[in-house]
Formats: C-alpha cells, structure tokens, sequence
C-alpha cells in the first residue's frame, strides 16, 4: 500500500469514530430524555429511577471526554499529514478549527439547596 492509501484508510476510520462517539452521545441522551419524560408520564417522585438516571448522565460525560479524545487525535492526525506532506483533498478535512475546543473548559458548579 502506499503513504496516501494508508493515510486514506486512517482518515476513514478517524470520521467513522466521530461519528460513532456522536451517535452514541444522541442515543444516550434520548434515554435520559425518554427516563424523564416516562417517570413525569406515570407521575413518580423526582427520586423514582434517580441511581439510574444518574448512571446515564454520567454515560454522557464519558462520552463528552471521549468526543474531546477523538477530537485531540484528529489534531496529531493532522498535525502528521502536515509533515507526510500529503494534501487535504486526497483525505478529506483534518485541519482543527482555529479555536481549541479540545482543551476541557473550567466550568464552576455550585450545590443547589434542597
């Protein structure tokens, strides 16, 4: 195989798993989704499925962290064509936006009252 078939194979298998981690990020949240809107539709208490409800939310973060792993690899992919000297149009877009969404925003959470 050549540099460019390698490379054309890697980028496929790179978009395919943004997209798996994607879609397993809409499913996740579909069910958390269909958890509240089934425990509101057989009027239960807040605290009805909450462990498990809890599981699932914390099933989207991981796959938030996941996103933002693929997201670093497709930058040291690109970061590599550039130094393979192979062209973005024989691979399709590797480039990162100009902004570095990879690096993990600081966000401030605060406890709610009861």
């Amino acid at each position: 195989m050549t540099k460019l078939e390698v490379a054309q194979g890697v980028a496929k298998q790179l978009f395919a798993a943004e997209n798996a981690v994607d879609d397993a990020t809409m499913q996740a949240t579909r069910l958390l989704e269909a958890m509240i809107a089934g425990r509101r539709e057989l009027n239960l208490s807040a605290v009805a499925g909450e462990v498990a409800q809890t599981r699932v939310a914390e099933s989207i973060a991981a796959l938030a962290e996941a996103r933002r792993a693929v997201m670093a690899a497709h930058g040291a992919l690109a970061n590599l064509q550039r130094k393979m000297d192979l062209d973005d149009n024989d691979l399709g877009p590797l480039d990162k936006p100009e902004e570095d969404d990879t690096k993990p925003k600081q966000v401030s959470l605060r406890l709610a009252s009861a």
